[in-house]
């Protein structure tokens, strides 16, 4: 039979496609992929033969090279230093294009590795099929080429530490272009550069997992109109950070949220969101936050107290406007030396203090808003002498004021809420708040006439007496206070004229 002169010189063709391919993977690894590999090894520094392996034609039984099925074309390069602690890295000398010959590598792990020595190679962007590339620990000098916003396929990137200390971060344009993002690492790189860093991170829809531990930066943007991982991301790590601004209110709105590390921020603000869950679990971790406001969510179970005792470097804590209970004993309260603030407001926590125990702190703020302290007066008070704010509403105190009371912070209280108490007997005469501006001591079971002591109260904005067991006349030089803006003296037994 007679074939066609055309027909046999494609079949002629096709035969020598295949010798050649055949030749080329006979040994079970492309001979131009092969020679990439070694040009690789001979610019690094391998002080415990890691790479010993790399020898023989058959690259694609080296150890860390992983080779395709089907293909045969080397789809992995896994050089990551396992034993971290001992001096076993790869130090590199050099790192030429000539990797650029594994044009089907899918995966790339070069962490932990030492290239101190060398740049961050620009032609790693021009591995188009890459879906893996892991450079943390690396150590290289310079900056991060703006090439690696070509990898669009990348589903993760881990740059942490992968510069060496001296040098920063420019911009963050070309992360922009890596859509299919679902894990971002870039701890430890220096960022305080890059002020717009959100507006790129925010243009990656499918991230799952974004991690910025201790880069410097100190503000968050808060007029963000769409977050686009909102539905995505499930881990949130910016730890060990500067940040000296409130938490914007589109982080709780991250649905899926469930790691937020928020480690050394030093003041953690919260307040005024949903917040749902109790305390326990995480609040002992931060044992560096000296504000924490959590105050006006959804929290309850109750109250942490073990936990709050673990922050001993706490100046302010703000728990008011939650659903939180148990209780709080001086032995919770003990460690905290600095504290400035005790905001437990609209809670049922209960208050279980000994009446002869002596706070190592000084109080400015107190508020223990329908807490359970009563039904004695708090004894531990006598000793707060720098008080501005003193909120004991509903707090089921009873019996009669102490004759000491009258003695705190004189020189700096200017707000009293005593309201809503069994308070009964005299108003004490010897008060002698000279910066007052705020008296309510509503509903309670004081009785006697009005004390003069209270004209000499000049900065006197607000005064509330109402609901008690007061008789006799009003004091004539009532008048005299100024400032006084609001005056409640209702359902009493006052008699005689109004001055």
């Amino acid at each position: 039979m007679a074939f066609p002169l055309r027909f046999l010189s494609s079949l002629l063709l096709c035969l020598l496609a295949l010798l050649l391919h055949g030749a080329a993977v006979t040994s079970g690894c492309f001979s131009m992929e092969r020679e990439a590999l070694l040009d690789f090894k001979a610019g690094i520094h391998d002080t415990h033969n890691r790479l010993s392996s790399w020898v023989g034609q058959d690259c694609c039984a080296w150890e860390g090279v992983i080779c395709g099925a089907t293909t045969g074309h080397v789809v992995m390069l896994d050089v990551r230093n396992t034993n971290i602690t001992d001096d076993w890295a790869l130090r590199g000398e050099r790192m030429n294009s000539s990797l650029l010959a594994l044009s089907h590598l899918e995966h790339l792990d070069l962490s932990f590795n030492d290239f101190s020595g060398i740049r961050m190679p620009e032609f790693v962007g021009s591995f188009k099929k890459l879906r893996y590339l892991n450079l943390s620990f690396t150590s290289f000098m310079g900056g991060i080429p703006a090439r690696l916003g070509n990898l669009s396929s990348l589903y993760v990137l881990d740059l942490s530490y992968a510069l060496h200390f001296t040098s920063h971060v420019d911009n963050l344009d070309w992360l922009s272009h890596l859509t299919s993002l679902k894990h971002l690492d870039l701890s430890g790189l220096k960022l305080t550069g890059t002020p717009d860093w959100f507006s790129s991170v925010n243009m990656l829809p499918s991230l799952q997992v974004l991690s910025m531990s201790s880069v410097g930066l100190d503000t968050i943007p808060a007029s963000v109109v769409h977050v686009n991982f909102t539905s995505s991301l499930t881990v949130l790590d910016l730890s060990i950070n500067n940040f000296d601004s409130t938490l914007p209110k589109w982080l709780w709105n991250i649905s899926g949220l469930t790691h937020l590390g928020l480690t050394q921020m030093k003041e953690l603000y919260m307040s005024d969101n949903q917040l749902t869950g109790n305390l326990s679990g995480w609040l002992e971790q931060m044992t560096n936050l000296i504000t924490l406001d959590l105050s006006y969510n959804l929290f309850n179970g109750s109250m942490p107290s073990s936990s709050v005792g673990k922050l001993s470097n706490l100046t302010e804590l703000y728990l008011g406007g939650n659903s939180l209970g148990g209780a709080i004993s001086e032995v919770q309260l003990e460690n905290l030396t600095s504290l400035q603030v005790l905001d437990l407001y609209d809670n049922s926590i209960t208050i279980s203090i000994g009446q002869s125990w002596v706070p190592p702190f000084q109080l400015r703020l107190v508020d223990l808003t329908k807490c359970q302290l009563g039904p004695q007066f708090p004894e531990w008070l006598q000793f707060q002498t720098q008080i501005i704010e003193l909120f004991l509403k509903d707090c089921k105190i009873a019996g009669t004021m102490p004759a000491w009371f009258g003695n705190i912070s004189s020189s700096t209280i200017t707000y009293l809420d005593l309201s809503n108490n069994q308070i009964g007997g005299k108003l004490p005469s010897s008060f002698k708040f000279t910066k007052l501006e705020t008296l309510s001591l509503r509903s309670n079971r004081f009785d006697g006439g009005l004390s003069s002591s209270i004209c000499q109260w000049t900065y006197l904005k607000f005064l509330d007496l109402s609901n008690n067991k007061l008789f006799g006349e009003i004091p004539k030089r009532i008048g005299d206070l100024a400032g006084l803006n609001n005056l409640n003296l209702s359902r009493n037994h006052l008699q005689g004229k109004i001055p």
